[in-house]
């Protein structure tokens, strides 16, 4: 552990930080996220309307719609909780995860983690990539697809903040590493 330690502190003493992003304070990018959100939720339910009146569906019901409620509200436990598998396989277990809620969201945080940017956007993009699979390929399991279709969209619609970082982080050629931090992430260069 001193060892590790002692090479993250080498680390860091090489590294130039180029920038800090708060995303809760942000108040243009929060902006943007919103309109973004609002964007999936409208074209994919726009072609999920679509596609249930040309290709055959299944029943839509009460049934229906508790299950899309049930299934959009359990998907967000899962998402924190393969942001954390991502963070401690991607760290060699080393990042201590916590979880948490503010600015009307829930979170995974692994504060003061260092990471090579593109295994931090990995980090960011497994739940958005692997819940959504899930949840197609479990309702379509099911006979469902339609149900999929739209748990699907609605979860990438609450996948905007993970999008705007991994965003904000490969449009910084410089950014060769991205801290956790309690506010947001901070991209650094390794000098």
């Amino acid at each position: 552990m001193v060892a590790f330690v002692s090479r993250v502190i080498a680390t860091m003493r090489s590294m130039r930080r180029l920038a800090d992003i708060d995303l809760l304070d942000d108040h243009a990018l929060r902006q943007e996220m919103t309109w973004a959100s609002m964007g999936i939720l409208v074209g994919g339910t726009l072609a999920g309307v679509l596609a249930a009146v040309i290709l055959p569906h299944e029943r839509i019901d009460p049934l229906w719609f508790l299950a899309l409620a049930l299934g959009s509200v359990g998907a967000l436990p899962v998402h924190e909780l393969v942001h954390a598998a991502a963070f401690k396989l991607l760290t060699g277990f080393r990042a201590h995860v916590r979880f948490g809620f503010g600015g009307w969201m829930l979170y995974t945080s692994a504060e003061g983690t260092i990471m090579r940017r593109h295994r931090f956007c990995a980090v960011l993009l497994a739940p958005t990539v692997l819940v959504s699979v899930a949840l197609f390929v479990v309702a379509g399991a099911l006979g469902s697809p339609l149900l999929g279709w739209f748990l699907v969209v609605i979860h990438l619609a609450g996948c905007t903040g993970d999008l705007a970082y991994v965003r904000i982080v490969m449009r910084e050629p410089m950014a060769t590493h991205v801290e956790d931090t309690a506010y947001g992430i901070a991209l650094f260069h390794d000098a």
